[in-house]
């Protein structure tokens, strides 16, 4: 099968564009779709070649030309969680050298480091940037793509977002749960993916899964009022940020970190507009300032109030209150918070 048919049969059986895939092997697009060149033939099957075609050669003579330039990439590949995938079956358990570098580059469906770093450049700027995409990769394969466009609703999701933050009808639910269907019926797909032990556990992640957008968060709990605001922070990419545009939220541990195939110039733009509405959504200007002025914020019967007042959860005053110094981290308000 020529190099054209296999991408014309590759594009119909996962529904994955153009650009899509000469991002992912890092290749250009007149190599690819015009000229069929060697390099770019090579790409597409470590990308999306199978086993038995791709091995066959290697399996009767492992130290070919081919294999060795692979096994170059062995110290890059190796900082992937390789233990942690083999175990959950989805790189083959006994590969090593070329075979292993072939097994990592198939299941990120990669077809080079550069189109690692085209794709999944959201993680580049990141400790640990194989991990943290191995742990979308995990995620994007939860996810079928979308064959058409995509348009947000914005006032539907945006009265979503109003009744996520609400105390009095979800302060003693799932929050993730009552969040899926939130999402789900605004056509936004929720994940929880565990997380892999060789980096920091990530808050939240936010790509776009062809023409879905995906908002990934690990299995591990943390607060509520941390939950919604990195929740918040990824809508907004899908509110007002082109397609494409992906974002990783580390938490205590980096700050949130924006993708986006433009200028970089335009990245912390975007990351300055995702956290404003994000801060916005769960607490208005004026209710903070309301609720600062009132000089008792260190009384439980204050937050009680605000809660009451605004309808918002006890625990986003507390966060916010701390995130501005007005409270200390370890505060006993801290059990207004709710392990989500």
């Amino acid at each position: 099968m020529s190099l054209k048919e296999s991408i014309k049969q590759i594009q119909k059986r996962e529904h994955i564009t153009q650009d899509e895939l000469i991002r992912r092997l890092g290749c250009s697009r007149s190599s690819l779709m015009e000229r069929g060149t060697t390099e770019a033939n090579t790409t597409f099957k470590l990308a999306f070649g199978n086993n038995e075609t791709n091995n066959a050669s290697d399996t009767q003579n492992p130290k070919s030309q081919d294999s060795k330039e692979l096994e170059k990439f062995l110290p890059w590949v190796r900082k992937f969680p390789i233990r942690a995938l083999q175990n959950k079956g989805l790189i083959p358990a006994n590969a090593k050298n070329a075979e292993l570098v072939r097994a990592v580059f198939r299941f990120m469906q990669i077809g080079s480091i550069a189109g690692f770093n085209n794709y999944y450049s959201t993680a580049l700027q990141t400790a640990n940037p194989q991990t943290y995409a191995a742990w979308i990769r995990l995620g994007e394969l939860q996810v079928k793509r979308l064959t058409t466009d995509f348009t947000p609703e914005q006032d539907a999701i945006l009265a979503n977002l109003k009744f996520l933050r609400k105390n009095v009808f979800l302060h003693g639910q799932n929050l993730r749960n009552v969040a899926r269907e939130a999402l789900h019926n605004c056509g936004i797909e929720f994940l929880e993916v565990e997380p892999f032990l060789t980096a920091p556990t990530p808050t939240c992640a936010f790509y776009w899964r062809g023409y879905r957008p995906v908002i990934q968060f690990p299995t591990t709990k943390i607060d509520d009022s941390k939950f919604l605001e990195a929740l918040f922070h990824a809508v907004a990419h899908v509110l007002y940020h082109p397609l494409r545009t992906s974002c990783l939220q580390l938490g205590n541990h980096a700050m949130p970190i924006a993708a986006q195939p433009n200028p970089s110039a335009a990245k912390s733009v975007q990351e300055i507009e995702a956290e404003k509405f994000a801060q916005d959504m769960l607490l208005s200007e004026a209710e903070e300032c309301e609720l600062i002025c009132c000089g008792r914020f260190n009384e439980r019967r204050c937050i009680q109030h605000f809660s009451g007042v605004f309808h918002v959860r006890p625990g986003i005053l507390v966060e916010r209150l701390q995130q501005q110094g007005k409270i200390k981290r370890n505060s006993l308000l801290n059990d207004f918070k709710i392990a989500v």
